[in-house]
C-alpha cells in the first residue's frame, strides 16, 4: 500500500496525508532532477480536515514502508474549492535554480563534481572515479548545468555512460550497467503477481533516421601561437560505408583536448557505434511497478507495433489514483542514449 507523508519545514511535525490525497504522479528520467505532483482533496466545510501542506515542506512517498520519492513542495495551485495541486521537486532542484561561478584548474571530473555538491549542501550517495581532467571556467551557470557538462565530458572521453538519480535524499552517479528489470503488479493482496508486459494498456512505436550520423570526425585545437598551423586538425575519423550507401552521408564532428589525442581513434569508434543506427523511440502504458526507473533495461516483445528486443528506459511517468498504480514508459535502444 502507498502512503504519502508530509514533514513540516521545521522538522518537528509530520502527517500521514494519504486519506486526503487524490491522484499522485512522479517521474524518473536521465537528468539530475525528478518531480512529483499530487492533488489534495479540500473544502471549507466545518468538519473537513485542515490542510497541513505549505511551501517548503518535505513530502515522502512510500510503498509498503519503502521510500519511492522524496522532495520539497515548491508550487501550490488553487482554483476555488477544487482540489489543491502541489508540485514537489527532489533536492537536485536547488542545483538548477541557483547561479554560480567555478574555475577548475586541471582537476579530475569526480573531484570537481564533489566540490560543487559539497558547496551546495547536497548529500552524496556515490560518485565513482572520473579521471577526465577539467580545466575550465564556468560563469553564470547553474550548478546543475556545470555538473552536467563535467560528467558528459568524461562520458565522451571514456565511452562510459552514467545514470544520475536521487535516492533517500542522496545523489548517486552510477555507471550504467546491464541492469535488466522485470515488472510485476498485483490488483489485490490475495492474488499472485502478474508480469506488467503480459497485457499492455497501450503501445506506440517510432523509427527514424533523422538523428543518424554515419561518419564521425574527431578534432583537436592546436596551439594558436603557431600562425602557420591550422587552428583545428582532424586526428581521427570513422564511418559506416553500408549506411552511407543506403541513407546518404550524415556527418558529425567532435572536439577533444590535445592530451587525449591517443584516445581519438577509440573515441571515434565509440561515437560512430552509438550514432550510426536507426533511432527507435517506443512508449508503453503498463500497470505500475516502482522498480521502473530511467537507465534500466527491459526486454520487450509487443506484436501489435512490432516492438521487439532489449530497450533502455529513457523516462517513466508513474500515476497513482485510489491505490491503482499505472505508468507510461518511454523506451529507446541502449545505444541511442548520448
Amino acid at each position: 500500500m502507498f502512503k504519502l507523508i508530509l514533514i513540516k519545514n521545521d522538522g518537528e511535525r509530520s502527517y500521514d496525508i494519504t486519506p486526503i490525497v487524490g491522484a499522485i504522479t512522479w517521474d524518473s528520467n536521465l537528468s539530475l532532477m525528478a518531480a512529483m505532483e499530487f492533488e489534495l482533496i479540500w473544502n471549507d466545510t466545518r468538519f473537513f480536515p485542515s490542510n497541513p501542506c505549505d511551501l517548503g515542506d518535505v513530502v515522502i512517498l512510500l510503498k509498503d514502508e519503502e521510500e519511492v520519492h522524496r522532495g520539497v513542495i515548491v508550487t501550490e495551485s488553487r482554483t476555488g474549492r477544487e482540489t489543491i495541486k502541489y508540485t514537489v521537486y527532489d533536492y537536485a532542484w536547488y542545483l538548477g535554480k541557483s547561479k554560480s561561478v567555478y574555475q577548475f584548474n586541471r582537476i579530475p571530473a569526480s573531484q570537481a563534481i564533489t566540490k560543487i555538491l559539497n558547496d551546495f549542501g547536497m548529500l552524496i550517495g556515490e560518485i565513482p572515479p572520473m579521471n577526465t581532467i577539467i580545466d575550465e571556467i564556468y560563469l553564470e551557470k547553474s550548478p546543475a548545468e556545470i555538473i552536467d557538462d563535467i560528467y558528459k565530458r568524461h562520458e565522451r572521453a571514456t565511452g562510459k555512460r552514467y545514470n544520475v538519480e536521487m535516492r533517500q535524499g542522496k545523489i548517486y552517479f552510477e555507471e550504467m550497467q546491464e541492469l535488466i528489470i522485470k515488472g510485476t503488479f498485483k490488483l489485490a493482496d490475495n492474488i499472485p503477481p502478474e508480469d506488467v508486459l503480459s497485457n499492455p494498456l497501450g503501445a506506440d512505436r517510432t523509427r527514424s533516421i533523422e538523428e543518424m550520423k554515419n561518419r564521425v570526425k574527431i578534432l583537436v585545437e592546436r596551439d594558436e601561437s603557431n600562425k602557420d598551423q591550422a587552428k583545428y586538425e582532424v586526428v581521427a575519423a570513422a564511418q559506416n560505408e553500408e549506411l552511407i550507401m543506403k541513407y546518404g552521408l550524415l556527418e558529425d564532428v567532435f572536439k577533444i583536448d590535445v592530451e587525449d589525442i591517443a584516445k581519438a581513434r577509440e573515441v571515434a569508434r565509440i561515437l560512430l557505434e552509438r550514432l550510426a543506427r536507426i533511432q527507435e523511440t517506443n512508449t508503453l502504458k503498463l500497470m505500475g511497478d516502482t522498480a521502473f526507473k530511467a537507465g534500466r533495461l527491459l526486454d520487450v516483445e509487443e506484436p501489435v507495433t512490432g516492438m521487439s528486443g532489449r530497450f533502455m528506459i529513457l523516462s517513466v511517468k508513474h500515476r497513482l489514483e485510489s491505490q491503482i498504480h499505472t505508468m507510461e514508459v518511454e523506451l529507446v535502444l541502449p545505444e541511442e542514449v548520448k
